[in-house]
C-alpha cells in the first residue's frame, strides 16, 4: 500500500483498492516463556518470542503480552534502531523517539519505508517502532478497548505501549529515562496515538509529533463525524469486529472518546513540544501516475481537516504548537519521509534544550 497508514481505510470509505506494502520480517531465533496475567501493565508482562538483527543498528523483536490476547498466537513486532557506535560507548545514554505505525502498517514497514535508519545515521538517538496491530490489520487505535468480547479478546494497546514497553526499553537499553529524553511520533492513526499518549501520559513524553495524523476524533463536530465513519470502517472492514469496539458507542460512551481525543484534552499537552505535519491532499505532478493517487489524496485531505480541528482547539486553549502545513502532499510514504526528515533536527534540538 502506498501509505497504508489510513489509506486502506480510505479504500473502504471511497471504494478504492490499494497495493500492499513491504511485509513483516521473520524472526531468526525464538525464546518462549510464560507471562502471568498479574504482570500486565509492567515491563515484566513482555515476553520476547524472537529476535533478529537487520544490519548493525536494527534489532527486531517479536513479543507477546497478556495485555494483547492475540499476541500469544500472533506476536507483535518491536523494532529498535540504535545509534551508530552504540556498543562502543558503554556508558553513554541516549534519548528515545517512539514512532507509531498507521492503519495496516507494521513496525517493519515503518523501518523499510520511512528511511529512518538512514536519516538517523549521524544522530545520537534510539528509535523504537512497535506494532499497533496484528500483521498489518486495521490496528487497535492506540487505546485499551472498551469491548473485550470481540474475536480479538483483550486489546489493551495503550497499556502495552505506555506502561509495559517504555519501562522494558529503559531496562534493556541505555536510555535517558525521563520525559526530557523521550519523544513520540506517529503516522496517520499513529499520529492519533502519539498525541493521545502524550496528552494522557505527560510524565512520559516531552515532545510529540503527528505526520498526517488523525489528531481530532471527537472535539470538532465535523471531525467527529468523519472519525466515526473512518474508525467504524476500519474496525468492521479490516479487523472484522464491532464498529466501535475500541472507544465504545460515540453517544453513550462519549466521555471515553473525549478522554482519549487529543483535541478534547488539548490542555494536557500544555508544556509538551507539539509538531503537526499536514498537507492539503493536492498531489504533485509525480504523484499523478500512481494508481492509488485518488485514495491517498482523499485520505490526506480528510486528515488535513482533523489537523485543522486540532489547531482550532489548541488556539482556543492557548496551547503552543508548531504547524508544518504543506499545499502539496498526499497520504504517501514519500511525504512521511519528508515529515520525518524535517522533524528529526527539531526533536534533537528539543533533547538538547528542552524547547
Amino acid at each position: 500500500m502506498k501509505l497504508s497508514a489510513g489509506a486502506s481505510a480510505a479504500a473502504l470509505v471511497v471504494g478504492l483498492a490499494m497495493p500492499v506494502a513491504v511485509g513483516r520480517a521473520q524472526a531468526a531465533t525464538t525464546s518462549v516463556a510464560s507471562s502471568a496475567p498479574t504482570r500486565a501493565g509492567t515491563a515484566a508482562a513482555i515476553t520476547v518470542r524472537g529476535t533478529t538483527h537487520d544490519g548493525p543498528r536494527v534489532i527486531k523483536y517479536t513479543v507477546s503480552t497478556p495485555s494483547l490476547a492475540m499476541s500469544t498466537k500472533t506476536p507483535v513486532s518491536v523494532d529498535v534502531v540504535l545509534p551508530a557506535g552504540y556498543s562502543e560507548h558503554p556508558h553513554r545514554r541516549y534519548p528515545v523517539l517512539y514512532e507509531l505505525p498507521g492503519t495496516s502498517n507494521t513496525a517493519n514497514e515503518i523501518v523499510n519505508n520511512t528511511r529512518v535508519v538512514a536519516l538517523t545515521q549521524k544522530l545520537g538517538l534510539i528509535v523504537v517502532i512497535p506494532d499497533g496491530g496484528y500483521n498489518g490489520d486495521g490496528g487497535g487505535f492506540y487505546t485499551d478497548w472498551v469491548d473485550e468480547s470481540t474475536r480479538l479478546g483483550v486489546e489493551n494497546w495503550e497499556t502495552f505501549h505506555t506502561r509495559e514497553l517504555v519501562p522494558w526499553i529503559d531496562t534493556h537499553f541505555r536510555t535517558k529515562r525521563s520525559r526530557a529524553g523521550r519523544a513520540i511520533t506517529g503516522v496517520s492513526q499513529g499520529g492519533f496515538g502519539s498525541m493521545s499518549y502524550a496528552a494522557r501520559h505527560p510524565d512520559l513524553y516531552g515532545a510529540a509529533a503527528a505526520f498526517s495524523g488523525a489528531v481530532d476524533i471527537h472535539h470538532g463536530p465535523v471531525c467527529a463525524v468523519g472519525a466515526d465513519v473512518l474508525i467504524s470502517a476500519i474496525m468492521t472492514g479490516l479487523n472484522q469486529v464491532e464498529p466501535f469496539a475500541p472507544f465504545g458507542n460515540p453517544l453513550t460512551d462519549a466521555a471515553n472518546w473525549k478522554a482519549h481525543d487529543p483535541g478534547s484534552i488539548i490542555g494536557k499537552l500544555d508544556g509538551t513540544r507539539i509538531d503537526l505535519y499536514t498537507s492539503t491532499g493536492v498531489p504533485a505532478v509525480g504523484d499523478l501516475s500512481s494508481v492509488s493517487v485518488l485514495g491517498t489524496a482523499t485520505m490526506e485531505a480528510l486528515l488535513h481537516q482533523s489537523n485543522l480541528c486540532f489547531k482550532r482547539a489548541a488556539d482556543n486553549a492557548g496551547v503552543a504548537y508548531h504547524w508544518h502545513g504543506y499545499l502539496i502532499g498526499t497520504h504517501d510514504w514519500r511525504y512521511a519521509v519528508r515529515s520525518l526528515a524535517d522533524y528529526l533536527p527539531r526533536v534533537m534540538s528539543f533533547f538538547r534544550t528542552g524547547r
